[in-house]
């Protein structure tokens, strides 16, 4: 990740592991989802009651090496990549210890979504100026 990303410090929880002792693969799309959120009201400067002005729409995992109860990770999220009506983003899930182990890489891609008129519209030039000041690619 070159440009800053937004960190999100996630503590794991014990009904986050499998039988195995490890996080179980389906709880990283919680981590991925928390993360944009946070990232995204913290951003819009949006009450956490509000809803966002985009809905997520494709999520993707890849699973790196493995993470415990007990660990914390942080999630470092950034946006990619801008569409006319999307936007995608980036999510590295690392140990928050010294090692800083990446766990797992995660992809997401939301399209921006008015709910009273049930429609997509373009990405606004403010959304694309708020993330490139937030990142540092401005």
């Amino acid at each position: 990740m070159d440009e800053k990303p937004y960190v999100t410090e996630i503590e794991i929880r014990y009904r986050d592991t499998d039988s195995m002792g490890h996080v179980s693969s389906p709880i990283y799309y919680d981590y991925l989802q928390s993360a944009y959120l946070e990232y995204m009201h913290d951003l819009l400067r949006l009450p956490k009651d509000r809803k966002l002005p985009h809905i997520m729409v494709r999520t993707s995992c890849e699973y790196v090496s493995q993470a415990i109860y007990g660990d914390r990770i942080n999630v470092l999220s950034r946006v990619t990549r801008f569409g006319t009506k999307s936007f995608e983003m980036e999510h590295v899930m690392r140990l928050a210890d010294d090692s800083a182990r990446e766990v797992a890489r995660a992809a997401s891609v939301h399209v921006m979504f008015d709910y009273e008129a049930q429609k997509t519209y373009p990405v606004p030039d403010d959304f694309k100026s708020a993330v490139a000041t937030y990142q540092g690619s401005a």
